[in-house]
């Protein structure tokens, strides 16, 4: 007997769900971001309203978030509903991370700017999620 486990399949063309069009914009926002960490770094930090920095983690860090990026992009072409409902807890925990410190003043005023495009992207899959469930393309 072959049991091999299914894989989720690229949608058809003009047929992507509104959750996969959320992981995608999801991960391109993340890969520019991540992109904008590696190569400038300080420019970055400066429209941040955060101190420069000459340590090679912030651009580790960009480079971490350019392959994360990029895996949002290819689980949204693949339909991956799975991960866009996972996601949502994810952002909202990076997104009161970013609020506490914030309130700790610990980092500037601009970072709760972040935080909410985090949830602005929470609420666009949580938007996507629930319209693709009335369609019959999964579950919200």
């Amino acid at each position: 007997m072959n049991a091999r486990p299914s894989r989720a399949r690229p949608s058809r063309a003009g047929t992507t769900s509104h959750a996969a069009n959320s992981l995608i914009g999801f991960g391109c926002y993340v890969m520019l971001t991540g992109a904008a960490l590696f190569l400038a770094p300080n420019a970055t930090l400066d429209f941040l309203r955060t101190a420069r920095t000459n340590e090679h983690w912030i651009r580790l860090l960009g480079m971490t978030a350019m392959v994360l990026g990029a895996y949002y992009i290819v689980a949204g072409r693949a339909e991956l509903t799975v991960l866009a409902r996972a996601s949502r807890w994810g952002r909202i925990a990076m997104a009161t991370g970013f609020a506490s410190l914030v309130a700790a003043n610990i980092a500037p005023l601009l970072l709760l700017g972040v935080a909410g495009n985090e949830m602005l992207g929470v609420l666009w899959t949580t938007i996507a999620l629930r319209a693709d469930a009335r369609a019959g393309r999964g579950a919200g």
